[in-house]
């Protein structure tokens, strides 16, 4: 049998010899970032970058120092990753992260709390649970709202359908968790903007619904629902026997940030006894601000509410949480079982299994913490403020330039343009190209069938130079096309 003193320096141990080494391979884990790219990503090709990954040996037969290691990742990984702090970083909702919620991450490794039980992770639990009770605060919810963590927005939107689909079931009668889905599934529809994110669609898919029960909303020229148009879809599905079941309005879209009027949409739900789920996973993010919260006016009549905290929170990956109005409604979800959740806890034990479609489940609720207490409100807000004044500045300069046209007018981070007499494909090299030479990640998209390009601004660090300086580039591009 082996010795297991051999094994000491490789467990984490919280005595003062297993700190002094965490300590130790942190500084080396620090060292290895010093050789980043010299611009938002290295010029390295796709097969180029395959030989260099795969020429490391995954699993030894002997170990490697880890110092060795550890480097072998800078030289190898870091140094060809994306820089999501270089200012020409710009085509994702990828932020660059904040020191609080980094140096926490390590602790979170450490400690590895299991969020799936409460006797896996007492204070840990709480300290969730009272992160979700602040943050059902923040969106106006009664003392009944609470929440949990989850691994993105997709994740949360999800779970929100996943709860409004067993609560379409309850008021038939129904445990859709044991029995399946009840004839009137067939006529049951999901509803949100033709902007809204896909994982409304994966959701139905997962759910047994179907792809095809998502009935889109036409949207504005700023992307948000048209409230007429929703009537309009409303009123036929009355006449054709369709049941909304759900409506999904979105507070910030991936592409222009807009946001859904969320009162009218309320009301509309509400008339047809439906699940109102908003999904603000950019956007939630503005209610930390007195200036940009109001453009989310009516998100406190939701009945679920996603809030990812990995976009414009700068939170690592992944940070995300589902708000509820009514935490007793995560009972829809609920499966006990014999050794985890069994349902004859100690009086307050809340097992956060019950409220996710995960089982393990990192303490990703710590960093978040760490963070809003480190920088508080004032600071977070201000730093929104600078991203969404940057974006409308970009959108000024963009509207002002001979050669480029602006499509929507800024009203989140994201400044979506493209050029008069350009093809599609033109613009497609002009992102390729950019990307290539590691002068620039630019976002590309389509916006009603039209091919665009777009900023997305998540760097506070970022100047309006900064933004002149791509604007000339792109249009420096355009010019070679």
């Amino acid at each position: 049998m082996s010795d297991t003193r051999d094994w000491h320096n490789l467990v984490i141990t919280f005595d003062s010899d297993g700190l002094e080494v965490l300590a130790s391979a942190a500084s080396a884990a620090v060292e290895s970032l010093r050789r980043p790219p010299s611009g938002p990503r290295s010029n390295w090709t796709p097969a180029a970058l395959h030989h260099l990954v795969t020429s490391l040996e995954i699993c030894p037969d002997e170990g490697i120092n880890l110092n060795t290691v550890l480097a072998e990742l800078g030289f190898v990984v870091w140094s060809h990753g994306v820089v999501p702090s270089d200012p020409a970083c710009v085509a994702h909702l990828h932020p660059p992260t904040l020191v609080p919620a980094v140096v926490t991450e390590l602790a979170i490794a450490a400690s590895n709390q299991s969020m799936d039980s409460w006797d896996q992770s007492p204070a840990a639990t709480e300290v969730e649970l009272h992160l979700m009770r602040w943050l059902a605060d923040l969106i106006g919810f009664p003392e009944t709202g609470s929440g949990v963590m989850t691994s993105g927005g997709t994740a949360s939107n999800v779970l929100a359908m996943t709860l409004a689909r067993s609560w379409a079931a309850k008021k038939l009668g129904v445990d859709v968790l044991k029995t399946g889905l009840p004839p009137e599934a067939a006529s049951w529809r999901i509803l949100c903007s033709d902007q809204a994110h896909f994982s409304v669609q994966r959701a139905a898919a997962q759910l047994g619904l179907g792809r095809d029960s998502v009935t889109t909303v036409e949207t504005t020229s700023s992307g948000a629902m048209e409230v007429a148009a929703l009537d309009r879809v409303l009123i036929e599905m009355t006449r054709t026997g369709l049941e909304p079941i759900a409506i999904v309005a979105t507070a910030g879209t991936t592409d222009l940030g807009a946001v859904d009027p969320l009162s009218e949409i309320a009301q509309r739900a509400r008339r047809h006894d439906a699940w109102l789920h908003v999904d603000a996973a950019v956007a939630g993010a503005f209610l930390l601000s007195d200036r940009l919260g109001p453009a989310l006016s009516g998100i406190e009549l939701a009945d679920s509410v996603t809030v990812d905290f990995h976009k414009l929170w700068w939170q690592p990956f992944n940070a995300s949480a589902l708000v509820i109005r009514d935490a007793e409604r995560f009972d829809l979800l609920r499966v006990k079982s014999n050794y985890l959740d069994r349902g004859d806890e100690l009086e307050g034990v809340v097992n956060l299994v019950g409220r996710s479609l995960d089982t393990s489940r990192r303490f990703d609720a710590a960093k978040v913490v760490a963070t809003l207490r480190t920088l508080g409100r004032l600071a977070l807000a201000e730093m929104l403020e600078h991203l969404v004044d940057l974006s409308r500045y970009a959108g000024s300069v963009i509207e002002s330039h001979p050669q480029l046209e602006l499509i929507a007018t800024p009203t989140s981070v994201m400044c979506v343009f493209s050029a008069p007499d350009v093809s599609d494909d033109d613009l497609r090299h002009v992102q390729q190209r950019l990307l290539a030479r590691g002068e620039m990640v630019l976002g590309r998209t389509m916006i009603k069938d039209r091919a665009t390009l777009k900023f997305t601004f998540m760097n506070p660090l970022a100047t309006t130079d900064d933004v002149d300086r791509l604007v000339i580039l792109v249009a420096s591009e355009l010019n070679t096309l």
